[in-house]
C-alpha cells in the first residue's frame, strides 16, 4: 500500500525525485543505493533520514538531468515562509504601537472636552464631540488593521 506523503516534506521530494533518476545514477553518484532513499521517504521510518550531504547530491544529479533542484527549492520556501512570519509579526508590532498612539490622543481629545477649563465647561460641545468621533474613527481603523494582520 502507497504511504501518502505531506505535500512539500523533504520525504514527499526525496519520493518524487528517486521515482525521476535512474537507479545506477544515484548509486554511482551518492554510494548509497536506491533502496537506502526509499527507506528515507518513509515518514515512518525514525532510524532512516535523508543527510543534507545526500539532499546536495541528489539536487545536483536532478539538476544534471534537468529535473530542477526540488530540496535547494524547498529549503528556500521554508526560510521565505518563516520571513514572511516574521515580516507579519513586525507588522502587528507596529499597528499595535499606532493603536497605542491613537488610544493616547484619543484619551488627550476626551480628557479635553470633559475638563471644566474646555468650551462649554463639562458639556461637551459639538466640536469636541466631533474631535472624539474622529478620535474613535482612528482607533478603529487601526484595529481593523491589525485584524487583516492576523487574519
Amino acid at each position: 500500500m502507497t504511504k501518502i506523503r505531506e505535500p512539500l516534506s523533504i520525504e514527499k521530494i526525496l519520493t518524487d525525485l528517486i521515482g525521476k533518476l535512474k537507479e545506477n545514477e544515484i548509486k554511482e553518484f551518492t554510494g548509497k543505493s536506491i533502496s537506502h532513499f526509499r527507506k528515507c521517504s518513509d515518514p515512518d521510518d525514525k532510524d532512516h533520514n535523508l543527510h543534507l550531504a545526500d539532499a546536495i547530491k541528489l539536487d545536483i544529479l536532478s539538476l544534471r538531468s534537468q529535473n530542477g533542484s526540488p530540496f535547494l527549492d524547498n529549503i528556500e520556501l521554508i526560510i521565505d515562509q518563516e520571513f514572511n512570519e516574521l515580516e507579519k509579526l513586525k507588522d502587528v508590532s507596529r499597528i499595535l504601537n499606532n493603536i497605542g498612539g491613537r488610544i493616547g490622543n484619543l484619551m488627550d481629545v476626551t480628557e479635553q472636552a470633559t475638563s471644566p477649563e474646555s468650551q462649554k465647561g463639562a458639556e461637551i460641545s459639538s466640536k469636541e464631540k466631533d474631535n472624539i468621533f474622529k478620535a474613535i474613527s482612528e482607533v478603529e481603523e487601526k484595529i481593523a488593521k491589525l485584524k487583516l494582520s492576523v487574519k
